[in-house]
């Protein structure tokens, strides 16, 4: 059997004050770092919102959903509005399994998740 891994990649964009993180590819203990700090670092300088954009992730460990949590709740105490756009097999469904699709703020596609931020300003929380 041949394994086949997609190397994680993170960029950024910001548009309307919103800062999206695109994290790409097989995302697992060796990388949690480097994402974490990719999505804790706008919520911790105060930015209106962030997606999480996990549209393109290929894997997820549970390294990754800790850091998922980690950062919703980073969010909640900041006024951060917070929401992450999921690729339905390897991210959404494992989130439901655990229960997890109860905590955090799914979205199917990028467009609804930057949507779910936008429209809440006033609490900044998603």
């Amino acid at each position: 059997m041949t394994d086949h891994h997609t190397a994680p990649a993170f960029g950024s964009t910001t548009e309307a004050g919103i800062v999206t993180v695109h994290c790409s590819g097989d995302l697992d203990l060796a990388c949690a770092p480097r994402m974490r700090a990719a999505l804790l670092t706008p919520i911790r300088d105060g930015v209106p919102g962030v997606v999480a954009d996990l549209t393109a992730t290929t894997y997820c460990d549970s390294t990754i959903f800790s850091v998922l949590v980690e950062l919703h709740r980073a969010a909640l105490s900041r006024g951060v509005s917070y929401s992450i756009a999921a690729d339905p097999v390897a991210v959404a469904r494992p989130l439901e399994i655990l229960g997890l699709d109860r905590l955090l703020p799914l979205h199917e596609d990028l467009g609804d998740a930057r949507a779910a931020v936008a429209a809440h300003p006033e609490s900044r929380v998603s």
